[in-house]
C-alpha cells in the first residue's frame, strides 16, 4: 500500500527504466544490476541474487536475466526471469489500484519453476525476500510523505 501517492506517480516510478535499478535493490538479496534494453513498454536487466542455504553456511550468487513489460492501460507489469542457467524460472503480475484516499494498492501474483531439491528454500526464501522487498516501495516516493 503507497498512502498518499497517486496511481499515475506509483505506476510510473515502479515500472519505469529509470527507477527499474532502485526498485530492483530494495531486495536485500540483489546486486550487480545492469540495464540490457529498454525500448519503449519493455524492458530487459541483469543482477545477482545472493543467496544463502543451510543457515548461510552455503553461499551461492546466482545471476539473473529478466524481462519486464509494461501494460500502460491496464496499469499493469509483467514480469519474467530466469535465474541459474535456466533451472530457476519466475514470473511476476503486477497490478496497480487506486485506493479511496488517493493511494494506491500495488499486488503481485508471483509463480515460478525450479529443480525439486531447490523447491522449500526458493518459496520459503523467495515470499520473504519479495514481502521485503515490497514492504520498502514507500521509500520510493519520500517526496510524497514530506
Amino acid at each position: 500500500m503507497l498512502p498518499k501517492v497517486p496511481i499515475e506517480a506509483a505506476f510510473r516510478r515502479l515500472t519505469s527504466g529509470s527507477y527499474i535499478e532502485r526498485v530492483v535493490r530494495l531486495s536485500d538479496l540483489a546486486s550487480d544490476f545492469q540495464l540490457i534494453s529498454n525500448k519503449g513498454t519493455v524492458i530487459r536487466f541483469q543482477f545477482v541474487e545472493n543467496v544463502s542455504m543451510l543457515g548461510g553456511l552455503i553461499k551461492k550468487k546466482v545471476p539473473i536475466v529478466a524481462q519486464q513489460t509494461i501494460h500502460p492501460h491496464k496499469r499493469t507489469l509483467f514480469y519474467e526471469s530466469e535465474g541459474d542457467k535456466g533451472k530457476v524460472k519466475v514470473t511476476k503480475w503486477r497490478t496497480f489500484k487506486a485506493t479511496q484516499d488517493g493511494g494506491t494498492l500495488v499486488s503481485e501474483i508471483v509463480d515460478g519453476e525450479c529443480p525439486g531439491l531447490y523447491q522449500p528454500i526458493t518459496k520459503r526464501e523467495g515470499k520473504k525476500a519479495l514481502i521485503a522487498a515490497m514492504n520498502k516501495y514507500p521509500t520510493l516516493f519520500n517526496d510524497f510523505y514530506k
